[in-house]
């Protein structure tokens, strides 16, 4: 039994790998690909995805394509307070703003709330759809598969948990300043390179060639386990360091700093690194909670609805940052966004404006159009009665 449990993980994490590169880009062709190479990746890609198709049509209601000066920008998440998509990829295109739904109906749409840590957009889109109970949502584990539906009910994105829900911002996390040796001969513990002068690790008595074999009650076994831990913790906690040195045991506790601002790369030149492999968003770090999945995804995806494969929901999509990068907001993080104060808020007579130009049907343009006309008349019945008044 655990032969064959293997054999279909394997088989589901190669199907993964594919899926995380996009169905298009079997149907776009690889380079130096045989054409039968690419027909027969091209049949497992539609093969898989077809698998799917029942998860991905029982999902894809409650995922919509938001649309703004007539061009489809992200996608988004319905959720009782409204649809949940990316604020800044709809900065500067006004109000005609829209969405299309599983139903493919068009519905106006405005924002009414953004909260800007994780670059979200509360949009109002005058109800009709299905809705995500954020309280039912599940916590998935690193490594487990996930999946992102439209609208149209299909997947356009397949992957699995790459790292677990952290912090992306530097002042979040926690650091302790030394350079770990990444060979894999040594059975336990890993050997510092080197001490960085002035670190929470230098001002605790570490030094180069020292071993870490324990943190906490955590037993070191290798360097990402190790890096894994630290990446959890935040600047002022204090950890109990085991090590070795010169054969001899010791013990210390450091109090974690913050990570300092290294600019290794430039602004431009990390752009470019990580637009190599397409478009990213142009919001895409800085978080301060998201979980990370290799699922390859378009920049017009953030917004997208996730649900592991038993369709249980798990996030929203913050951002495509590279081409096997994609954060996702946790469901728990979306509802503690949603009980906070905006930090941007349409003001109630805006709202009353918006709702109404919903109602009438009218273009932004038209309905602003019809809006100063009622004014004008307005003042001119004003004018008519102190005209009449006066005689």
């Amino acid at each position: 039994m655990k032969k064959i449990y293997a054999v279909l993980s394997l088989a589901l994490f190669a199907a993964g790998e594919l899926c995380a590169q996009n169905r298009d880009l079997a149907r776009r062709g690889l380079p130096y690909l045989r054409q039968e190479d690419q027909r027969i990746l091209q049949q497992q890609s539609d093969s898989f995805f077809k698998a799917i198709e029942p998860l991905a049509a029982a999902t894809g209601e409650y995922a919509v394509n938001v649309y703004s000066s007539g061009r489809r920008v992200a996608r988004g998440t319905v959720t009782e307070q409204g649809v949940l998509t990316k604020w800044s990829e709809l900065v500067g295109k006004g109000d005609n703003i829209w969405v299309v739904g599983h139903d493919g109906e068009k519905r106006g749409a405005f924002v009414k709330a953004v909260y800007i840590e994780y670059d979200l957009a509360l949009l109002d889109f005058g109800g009709g759809l299905p809705s995500i109970d954020l309280a039912k949502a599940v916590e998935p584990s690193l490594g487990e598969f996930l999946l992102a539906v439209g609208p149209a009910k299909e997947a356009h994105g397949f992957g699995v948990v790459s790292v677990a829900p952290r912090s992306l911002r530097e002042t979040d996390k926690a650091f302790l300043g030394v350079r770990m040796d990444s060979s894999t001969g040594r059975t336990q513990g890993v050997r510092l390179l080197s001490v960085e002068r002035g670190s929470a690790a230098a001002r605790a008595g570490l030094a180069a060639g020292d071993v870490v074999t324990q943190v906490n009650n955590l037993k070191v076994n290798g360097l990402y386990e190790f890096g894994n831990f630290l990446q959890k913790l935040q600047p002022g906690e204090q950890i109990l360091l085991h090590f070795i040195r010169v054969g001899r045991e010791y013990s210390v506790e450091v109090t974690l700093g913050a990570r300092p601002d290294l600019k290794q790369y430039s602004p431009q030149r990390m752009q470019i690194m990580k637009r190599m492999g397409g478009e990213i968003n142009d919001v895409a770090e800085g978080f301060p909670d998201v979980l990370q999945s290799d699922m390859h995804l378009d920049r017009e995806d953030a917004g997208s609805p996730i649900f592991d494969l038993d369709g249980a929901f798990v996030g929203v999509v913050a951002a495509r940052a590279s081409r096997i990068k994609t954060y996702i907001i946790p469901a728990n993080k979306l509802k503690e966004q949603l009980s906070k104060k905006p930090d941007i808020a349409t003001s109630q007579q805006r709202q009353m404006q918006l709702v109404e130009q919903r109602r009438s049907g009218l273009t932004a343009d038209e309905f602003e159009e019809l809006r100063q006309l009622r004014d004008i008349i307005a003042r001119a019945e004003r004018r008519i009665l102190e005209i009449e008044g006066g005689q």
